[in-house]
């Protein structure tokens, strides 16, 4: 593969990500605004995880525990959260979402219910063969930048 057909993909790769932000600023719900990436799937591995301590959620995410504290402190201060410990384990703290936050999460699945139907309806003008090939390239791809970004985590 050429140079410039090695640029094009980045550039293309590029613009997919700018118009992926864009569908996200114009269907996003009043709901969410004002909440980031973080503390939306915070939130959601909080109502999804069996044992939702700052360890699985971290795991999770693919974050480092001191980031979720950061953030569950941040979801409790508002009122989102709240954290309880089991009755026969009061070494671990574990979270729950609080009647406010269970709408952000509904939100949030609702939003993703529609990115899933919208970009399927796309993806079925494909082959079988072809989605195989994208697929396998994307995490190949998502790999390498998982193997960055923990290169850059280490370094800190």
């Amino acid at each position: 593969m050429k140079d410039t057909t090695k640029r094009e993909l980045l550039t293309l790769m590029g613009r997919f990500l700018e118009k992926q932000d864009m569908l996200n600023v114009l269907t996003e719900n009043a709901n969410l605004h004002g909440y980031g990436y973080s503390e939306i799937h915070c939130i959601k591995a909080i109502e999804e995880l069996e044992a939702p301590n700052v360890t699985e959620i971290s795991r999770s995410l693919n974050m480092t525990r001191g980031a979720i504290t950061k953030i569950t402190r941040k979801l409790m201060t508002q009122g989102l959260i709240e954290s309880y410990q089991m009755p026969d384990n009061r070494q671990k703290i574990f979270f729950r979402l609080t009647e406010a936050g269970q709408p952000l999460y509904e939100e949030h699945e609702k939003r993703h219910r529609q990115w899933e139907k919208r970009d399927l309806m796309f993806l079925n003008h494909f082959s079988n063969q072809e989605l195989e090939k994208f697929a396998s390239f994307m995490s190949e791809y998502n790999a390498y930048l998982q193997a960055q970004i923990d290169e850059l985590t280490e370094k800190k």
